[in-house]
């Protein structure tokens, strides 16, 4: 109920109030030049705590009306009239205010009216047992999925601190006036939230001892929205195949942020990147593998830009299948199987077996290697059994879809297997490869990641 229909009730009983007290109060000579009231205060007290201001605010301006239509408009603010019957004006007008206000929790202990040019009303109240203790607000928004829920969950506390502080302990009996007054304080909390300005917004309350509000968020007409997302995974550690259920899950979160305002993301960008780590980094797909996870997140133009890294700190295991797009001038190298196992001795540190095999020539190539995890890549060496040789490996991110990569024996009798390497990820189980051996020879390859 707004604080105008709480006036508006008032003025039910003006023509009952005007006529009784007409009758009563004897009429002043003009002659005589009384003394007028000439303001009116009210000054509320409540004995059993408080209410939120934006209550206590309605409440007085509500009573201030009532008293000065009595006072100023009925009585003439005559104070030798008030004075005169004061206990009749004060037992009416208490009468009045007590069973209004009885309608909306409030009950009315007791009224002081110390008539003077400036009149003072004392209205001594206390609660009636059905009043708000605590408010329960939540966004709906983009389907919310548990990532948008803890986007939002900040915002959500901070409007229902707002309603504690104006609205607490506010009776409910009068469920339209609570309604009215949680609206307009979440309304203006809402206002001051600028990443919220792309969205509409309906308030949906259920009063009771802790009050539900739900806010239901719509992106504007015309408000610039996100409207995709692409997302990379990579893993020195970890087979790729393994991991595509926590693709698919870092895929469902950045989905649902599709269709939402710019500047809702662009303000929570950073709030979006770390709900959706905590996310992965609590997924069921990472438990067996004890692993270390990082998430980047970008806005770029209308597009969300993720790069999702996975290691394992337990061990190492992964493997690769190439096929070169044209044939090698002298060997035959077209197609190759690489594939590694071994432990994480420390979390940047490793030890692995290494095979690589060349189903056309049909030879293998078997080393032990020991190898350090870098930021972006990895650094390996170890000695090959077949070459009877030392071998080098190497990996360096150039871009979330882009490395170098480096395979080199040191022995020239090989070459023809020593290779530098550029990769693009087309997918994350796919690449495209750009291949030179130390032979100078060079060829492009598919290959698959396993």
């Amino acid at each position: 109920m707004t604080e105008g229909s709480l006036r508006g009730e008032w003025r039910n009983w003006r023509l009952a109030l005007l006529a009784a007290l007409i009758l009563l109060l004897p009429a002043t000579s003009p002659a005589q030049q009384p003394e007028r009231v000439e303001e009116v205060g009210i000054r509320l007290e409540f004995s059993d705590g408080f209410v939120g201001p934006e209550t206590l605010t309605q409440l007085e301006d509500a009573l201030q009306d009532v008293v000065e239509f009595v006072l100023l408009d009925n009585l003439d603010g005559n104070l030798a009239d008030i004075n005169h019957h004061l206990d009749y004006v004060v037992d009416t007008l208490g009468g009045v205010i007590d069973r209004e206000l009885r309608e909306y929790g409030f009950v009315l202990e007791e009224m002081l009216l110390e008539p003077d040019r400036s009149t003072q009303v004392t209205v001594k109240l206390h609660l009636a047992e059905q009043r708000v203790n605590d408010f329960q607000v939540r966004f709906y928004l983009l389907g919310n999925t548990p990532v948008l829920e803890a986007v939002t969950a900040a915002d959500e506390e901070a409007v229902a601190a707002a309603l504690y502080t104006a609205v607490a302990r506010t009776p409910y009996s009068d469920e339209n006036w609570l309604s009215g007054l949680v609206t307009q304080t979440v309304e203006h909390q809402l206002a001051k939230m600028i990443e919220y300005a792309g969205f509409t917004h309906t308030v949906l309350v259920h009063p009771g001892q802790t009050t539900t509000v739900a806010v239901t968020l719509t992106p504007r007409a015309g408000a610039t929205l996100l409207t995709n997302y692409s997302l990379s995974m990579r893993s020195q550690t970890l087979p790729l195949l393994s991991l595509q259920p926590l693709r698919e899950e870092a895929a469902y979160y950045l989905q649902s942020f599709n269709g939402a305002p710019l500047g809702f993301i662009e303000a929570k960008l950073a709030v979006i990147e770390q709900a959706v780590y905590q996310q992965l980094i609590n997924s069921a797909t990472l438990a067996p593998h004890c692993a270390d996870l990082r998430f980047e997140l970008v806005l770029s133009g209308c597009s969300l830009v993720a790069d999702l890294r996975v290691d394992s700190t337990r061990y190492m295991l992964d493997g690769e299948a190439r096929l070169a797009l044209w044939d090698y001038t002298v060997d035959d190298l077209e197609g190759r199987i690489t594939a590694r196992a071994g432990v994480m001795l420390t979390p940047q540190w490793s030890a692995f077996a290494l095979g690589s095999y060349y189903p056309a020539a049909e030879d293998v190539y078997p080393a032990a290697m020991a190898g350090l995890l870098v930021d972006y890549g990895l650094v390996a060496a170890g000695y090959d059994f077949e070459a009877e040789a030392l071998r080098l490996l190497g990996q360096v991110d150039l871009a979330p879809r882009v490395y170098l990569a480096g395979d080199v024996f040191v022995d020239n009798d090989f070459d023809n297997l020593s290779e530098i390497s550029v990769h693009y990820r087309v997918r994350d189980l796919y690449e495209l490869q750009l291949i030179s051996n130390l032979d100078g020879e060079v060829v492009a390859a598919i290959a698959a990641n396993f």
